[in-house]
């Protein structure tokens, strides 16, 4: 992997869907944001599975097990039922878990679409 990009995304799902993130500045912010996945930047001497896990445990409350390599700076995790059940929602924070045909309708992240368009599959 390269290591001139420490940044990486992970696609987590949960019985054939995708969760996706929207952050915005507060109820009356006008502007629209895309649906993006949880990204981590790896510090000195850390893996990007590890930089992922501590993010995804920092932005949604969860600690997830068995990261997968997917492609570059993409990776993978199956979420639990007991994950699910412990999200925790941020302020200004948007979490939902969208089916394949609803991403369509999504205002996505180019990361994101360029990820669904590549490795769909993985969301079954």
């Amino acid at each position: 992997m390269d290591n001139k990009n420490p940044r990486s995304s992970i696609l987590l799902t949960y019985k054939g869907k995708v969760l996706l993130m929207r952050k915005n500045n507060g109820y009356t912010d006008k502007e629209d944001y895309p649906w993006c996945f949880i990204e981590g930047v790896k510090e000195e001497r850390e893996s990007y599975e590890h930089a992922l896990i501590r993010k995804v445990e920092r932005e949604i409350g969860i600690k997830i097990e068995n990261v997968e390599f997917v492609s570059k700076s993409c990776y993978h995790a199956r979420l639990t039922d007991d994950n699910v059940n412990k999200i925790e929602r941020k302020e200004n924070q948007l979490l939902d878990f969208f089916s394949p045909k609803e991403l369509n309708n999504l205002f996505l992240s180019e990361p994101v679409q360029e990820f669904i368009y590549k490795h769909g599959s993985l969301i079954q």
